[in-house]
C-alpha cells in the first residue's frame, strides 16, 4: 500500500471517528466532488515530525454554523463569526488529534500546532504531496487537504 493509500485511510477513519461518536453523525461519507469554495472559512493545523506538513480543512460557512450549533446544543443558536471560528479550530483539533494517534501505528510520531483560522502556515505548496478528500455529512459537506512530506 503506497503513503497516499494510507494517508487517505487514516483520514477517513479519523474524519468518521469524530462524527459518528462525537458529533453523533452516521450520515458522514466521502464523495468525489469539492464541497467548499476558496472564499470559505478554513482551518489549518501545522504537522511536524517524522512528516512536514499540515491539514487544513475548508468547511463552507452553512457547515460551520450547523456543527457550531451541535457543539452548543442549541439548533437555533445564532452563531458569531468568533464562535465559528472557536469551532472549527476545535473540530480541527479533533480530527488531526484522531490522524496524529492513528499514524503512530504507521510508525510516524507527529506534533501538531494550534489551529490557525483563515490563515495557512504553508504558502509553497508545490513541495509536498497531497491527499484531497471531500465529504458530506448531515450538517452539510467539507474538504480536507492533507500536504506532507517525510522528514
Amino acid at each position: 500500500m503506497s503513503d497516499y493509500e494510507a494517508y487517505t485511510k487514516i483520514l477517513t477513519k479519523s474524519v468518521n471517528h469524530i462524527f459518528k461518536k462525537f458529533l453523533d453523525d452516521h450520515n458522514i461519507s466521502e464523495v468525489y466532488e469539492s464541497q467548499a469554495g476558496e472564499k470559505d472559512p478554513q482551518v489549518a493545523i501545522e504537522i511536524k515530525g517524522t512528516l512536514e506538513g499540515e491539514v487544513v480543512i475548508n468547511i463552507p460557512q452553512k457547515t460551520l454554523t450547523q456543527i457550531s450549533r451541535k457543539f452548543i446544543g442549541d439548533p437555533k443558536a445564532k452563531i458569531s463569526k468568533n464562535m465559528s471560528a472557536d469551532v472549527a479550530g476545535e473540530l480541527a483539533n479533533l480530527i488531526t488529534g484522531t490522524f496524529a494517534n492513528l499514524m503512530q501505528y504507521s510508525e510516524h510520531d507527529l506534533i501538531l500546532s494550534p489551529p490557525e483560522f483563515n490563515d495557512d502556515p504553508i504558502s509553497i505548496k508545490a513541495l509536498y504531496d497531497n491527499v484531497n478528500m471531500s465529504f458530506v455529512s448531515s450538517f452539510g459537506g467539507f474538504d480536507i487537504d492533507f500536504y506532507y512530506r517525510d522528514n
